[in-house]
């Protein structure tokens, strides 16, 4: 028999044994997949309903903390009937599943599933409306009616079910049990008769090849040492001879290839490696230059983008104070050739009224405290109007000794309308001795922290709330200045961030999120610094230090050259994210 022929039997039987062996441990792995599926599927189940017995027990404690707080039970019973959904979903798509695949349902799957959902969130419904019903020293009630009722209505269920997993899980067990015996014998036999075979038929096979493999073998390696001389016997009339034949043939334009390729390889290498050296410095000096060039524009894009924001800004509010201080000037104007003729007039009446020697002295002393108290009260609009007209001029930046106390009271003066309805002003500024810079300035950083401060109290309760403003002596050359409220506080998370520019969490329109960076950059043109102190629901304290004159001349005049600070129109609150209920 030829080799073929050898080959083609030889093939045919290997072939069948595989296709053989194949379909066993196709079968085996089949049964062995659905039943691995069905106990996790079970593994599973079990799982969910032991779930069950703990979210039980949490929710119960969920509901005695709601009695003991006083909170309404019902979103807690929400919650819960929602988290049930899930596990009750993934059961029925368990037992479908189990279904689908063959297997039989057990106790879970044949009913039982329905019966405890429905049970269980009837249970949860009816604990949160006990719950509900309840006082905090009831308690104990509660806990033993919720158990008992779970005990009773909802445990049995579980229980038996999970009791049908158990059994479904141990007669997986014995089917997995006798799928491995089974698979065992067959592991055994069809290896067994297969090597068999195959052996008769190798042996049928190896003994005709052994001689002519060892002598292609010896040639191969003679060959593959480069002896391309060693010529095999061709005698041979079957397949041998004619791959000997075949071999020789090889050999020979094998040695005239290799040949060749060597002196092809060399000239390609020498080559490849000059074009490679050159890339390599191109690609380098190119990499290089281009890193530059693209360092150099991100530096000069970041100093644009910088330089264009700050004018923004500028542009923006200088715009702004601008119109707010021709709207000053005009409106002082009006007002203040008025109040010149009232209270000339006011004194005149009050010369002739002395004068007047018929009219009864209590009718005398009261006319005069009239007139004098109105004539007051014409004073103090010149005064604020005054005062309005002085932080309206944004262009004097003339410096000097400043009282602190003085600027207080002016920034009070425009802020009282704001704060009267909402807190009680405390002012501390008697002892602080005079800082060095401009007044206006100073006024506006002020008025911007009073008006802050009122925007962080609800209107409604004056006795309940205090706005405190503080200065006193730190340290050697250093004035601290206070201004602390008792409003809503500023959020943690916000805290970083009340500086930056443009940065608020008020409503679109009603701020552009720069009054404390403003602030920030008053204060530290003056060599100053500011900070804040924040506790949520209990109120803000930011604190301003600046140098006493004595001892801030220098470095006060040297920042107020070298740093421009966006101004900010008067009166307007700083609207950084201190309170989101103002």
């Amino acid at each position: 028999m030829k080799i073929q022929a050898k080959v083609l039997l030889f093939t045919a039987a290997a072939v069948g044994l595989v296709l053989l062996m194949g379909l066993v441990l196709i079968t085996g792995a089949v049964m062995a997949r659905r039943t691995r599926d069905r106990a996790i599927a079970a593994e599973e189940q079990e799982r969910i309903l032991s779930d069950l017995r703990t979210d039980s027990a949490l929710y119960i404690h969920a509901l005695l903390d709601a009695v003991e707080t006083q909170r309404d039970a019902v979103p807690t019973r929400d919650e819960a009937l929602a988290r049930a959904g899930a596990p009750f979903r993934r059961l029925h798509e368990l037992a479908a599943r189990e279904q689908e695949r063959g297997g039989e349902s057990s106790v879970l799957e044949a009913g039982t599933l329905e019966q405890l959902e429905t049970r269980y969130r009837r249970w949860l419904e009816d604990t949160a409306a006990l719950a509900r019903a309840v006082v905090p020293s009831e308690e104990a009630r509660l806990l033993r009616v919720a158990r008992h009722t779970f005990i009773q209505d909802v445990e049995p269920l579980i229980a038996a079910a999970l009791r049908g997993e158990q059994a479904e899980k141990e007669e997986l067990l014995r089917s997995s049990t006798r799928g491995f015996r089974v698979a065992q014998v067959m592991g055994v036999g069809v290896p067994v008769v297969s090597v068999l075979l195959v052996g008769g038929l190798a042996l049928s096979m190896l003994l005709p090849l052994r001689r002519s493999l060892k002598d292609f073998l010896t040639g191969a390696e003679r060959v593959g040492k480069g002896d391309f001389e060693h010529i095999l016997p061709e005698e041979r009339k079957d397949e041998t001879g004619a791959m000997a034949r075949a071999f020789n043939r090889m050999a020979r334009e094998l040695r005239d290839t290799v040949a060749e390729k060597q002196r092809l390889a060399r000239a390609e290498a020498e080559a490849s490696e000059r074009e490679t050296r050159r890339y390599n410095a191109m690609l380098e000096s190119t990499v290089r230059e281009r890193t530059a060039e693209l360092e150099l524009a991100n530096t000069r894009l970041s100093e644009s983008l910088r330089q264009l924001q700050a004018t923004q800004a500028q542009f923006l509010f200088a715009d702004r104070l601008a119109s707010v201080g021709q709207l000053a000037a005009g409106v002082g104007h009006e007002i203040n050739n008025p109040l010149a003729f009232i209270i000339s007039n006011l004194e005149f009446v009050r010369e002739e009224l002395l004068r007047q020697e018929g009219v009864e002295s209590s009718l005398r002393s009261e006319m005069e405290m009239a007139l004098t108290e109105a004539r007051e009260g014409a004073e103090r609009v010149r005064v604020i109007v005054g005062e309005l007209g002085n932080l309206a001029r944004p262009d004097s930046m003339e410096s000097g000794p400043v009282d602190l106390g003085a600027v207080a009271r002016g920034a009070e003066k425009m802020a009282m309308h704001l704060i009267r309805p909402r807190a009680r002003l405390v002012m501390e500024m008697d002892e602080a001795p005079p800082v060095y810079g401009n007044g206006a300035r100073l006024c506006q950083v002020l008025l911007n922290l009073l008006l802050n401060a009122a925007h962080a109290i609800e209107p409604g309760q004056v006795e309940r709330n205090t706005i405190r403003v503080s200065a006193r002596a730190e340290g050697v050359g250093t004035v601290l200045v206070e201004v602390s409220d008792t409003g809503c506080g500023i959020p943690p998370e916000n805290l970083g961030r009340i500086f930056n520019p443009f940065f608020t969490t008020r409503p679109v329109g009603k701020g552009t999120g720069l009054g404390l960076a403003v602030c920030q950059g008053i204060v530290a043109s003056h060599g100053g610094e500011i900070s804040v102190d924040s506790v949520l629901g209990q109120g803000s304290t930011f604190r301003v230090r600046l140098p006493v004159f004595a001892e801030g001349v220098q470095a006060a005049h040297s920042r107020e050259h070298t740093e421009a600070p966006v101004p900010m129109a008067p009166g307007e609150p700083s609207d950084a994210p201190r309170r989101e209920a103002s």
